[in-house]
């Protein structure tokens, strides 16, 4: 049996969109959107790096409960409140030892809500303290957490309009400077309108 322990450090992920729309093509989700994420988590802070053409980077701040995302049309960031979800789970399933990532035996969680399926996959290894991110209610983040203790290695995420896949590649632990979590220029922060 592994036994949790808290992660800190870099996951890079593998990132593909399965369009089920006919107006908008696997390739462009992609190219929009990014194949590859750099993840990086220290204690309740996160931030992820992408090497779409849209979003660039997105960067989560538990003190504040806030995520800032930059996008490639503008060099502000925009702020979004994480103590809101609009999309909320109704129902979770959860199976033990169903798929191998990176080696390791992973346990998965359906989280279901009106809108969406979101399955996640993950080891004990690689834990999380879900009491850092209890009021990071957006994306259902909180919930998966306090009930898998662990970040996931992989995430198959279904709506209307695709399917996401995000796949862990390359796992890092190391100790991170807390000037990762640092917003870069704070007369260029608004709040985001999508």
């Amino acid at each position: 049996m592994v036994f949790s322990q808290l992660f800190e450090g870099t996951i890079t992920f593998a990132n593909s969109y399965k369009s089920k729309s006919p107006q908008l093509k696997d390739e462009q989700l992609n190219s929009m959107m990014g194949t590859t994420q750099e993840y990086y988590i220290k204690g309740g802070n996160y931030k992820s790096v992408f090497n779409g053409s849209f979003v660039k980077m997105q960067l989560y701040r538990a003190a504040e409960n806030k995520s800032y995302a930059l996008t490639a049309k503008s060099d502000s960031l925009y702020w979004d409140d994480y103590s809101k979800n609009k999309d909320i789970a109704t129902k979770f399933e959860i199976r033990k030892n169903t798929a191998t990532i990176m080696g390791l035996i992973c346990d998965e969680i359906t989280i279901y809500t009106a809108g969406s399926k979101a399955t996640y996959y993950y080891n004990k290894k690689y834990g999380v303290n879900s009491e850092l991110l209890a009021r990071h209610q957006y994306g259902n983040w909180y919930y998966l957490l306090s009930k898998t203790k662990a970040i996931p290695l992989k995430v198959v995420y279904e709506i209307d309009q695709f399917i996401f896949t995000s796949t862990a590649i390359k796992i890092t632990p190391m100790k991170l400077n807390d000037n990762e979590f640092i917003i870069p220029d704070q007369n260029k922060v608004t709040p985001a309108k999508w």
